[in-house]
């Protein structure tokens, strides 16, 4: 169990020097308001997120140009992994349980907290899961 967690924390961003620390889950940077809680507006800059960590970042992150699309790591560690694994570069939209190519994403933060993001197909599919977990 204990070679389960090292590799775990090994595989997450090894140049801790280099990473940048996520800001408060609920902040709302002025006057572009990059989050919202309404589901109309929930969407987030996907400059601001680490693909890698799935985590918003709260700052620019280094772009990763891939077969002509955008992805967004925060050290150089996660930059390789997004240009070589392309399981980093993919995720699962958690409404439709369709792949979702995270350069293409409908970004929102997850419910959970913790700078945690989920990676929609749509905004109509974020927006029926919204709806759904409202209730």
């Amino acid at each position: 169990m204990s070679a389960l967690f090292i590799s775990t924390f090994i595989s997450s961003c090894k140049n801790q020097d280099n990473k940048k620390e996520p800001v408060g889950t609920n902040q709302i940077e002025s006057p572009t308001k990059m989050i919202s809680k309404s589901a109309q507006a929930a969407k987030i800059e996907s400059s601001k997120v680490c693909y890698v960590n799935n985590k918003f970042m709260g700052i620019d992150q280094i772009p990763v140009v891939f077969e002509g699309k955008t992805y967004y790591g925060c050290c150089p560690d996660c930059v390789g992994k997004l240009k070589t694994i392309r399981e980093v570069r993919y995720s699962k939209d958690p409404f439709t349980g369709k792949e979702v190519d995270k350069a293409l994403a409908y970004i929102v933060l997850s419910p959970r907290g913790n700078n945690d993001v989920l990676y929609f197909e749509s905004e109509q599919s974020y927006k029926k899961y919204f709806k759904f977990h409202k209730k």
